[in-house]
């Protein structure tokens, strides 16, 4: 049996984990990353019709309007190399937006998304994690060196 320190320093462990998770997948150069990128309806064949990401960033005062989605070829490294790909998010909102999902305390909601966290606050029996500013300071610290191994490793 595991103390109550052992569960909460893994519930600790796995908020950092999922929090950078969030921190990286936002800063990772992609179309469906990048807050330029808008979903357009392109008129097909079928009654439907098909969205592809399209650019819009402004050259020269006008919109480039340039096909930049993952699924059609070449579309992932064109955003991977853009020099005008803007954040979807900013580090802050992820912050805010990380700390309101947990402060909910709603069990339902939590583990929709976060499933390890949500069982791990049920056998401590908490609706709210605690660690919550301290968790988010350790991941700015990682941030900043990015050298520094992560802490509790992957899992």
């Amino acid at each position: 049996m595991r103390s109550e320190g052992a569960i909460r320093h893994q519930l600790k462990q796995v908020l950092f984990r999922h929090l950078q998770r969030e921190l990286r997948a936002n800063f990772r150069q992609a179309p469906t990353t990048c807050r330029l990128n808008r979903r357009c309806l392109v008129e097909g064949n079928s009654q439907f019709g098909v969205s592809i990401g399209v650019c819009y960033a402004e050259v020269d005062g006008r919109p480039r309007k340039v096909v930049c989605d993952a699924r059609l070829s070449g579309g992932a490294e064109q955003a991977r190399t853009c020099g005008l790909w803007v954040p979807l998010r900013d580090k802050d909102d992820i912050k805010r937006e990380f700390r309101a999902l947990m402060a909910s305390g709603d069990y339902g909601v939590i583990a929709a998304k976060y499933p390890d966290v949500t069982a791990l606050m049920w056998v401590l029996g908490v609706s709210v994690p605690d660690d919550l500013g301290e968790v988010e300071a350790e991941v700015e610290a990682a941030e900043a060196a990015p050298e520094a191994p992560v802490e509790g490793g992957e899992s």
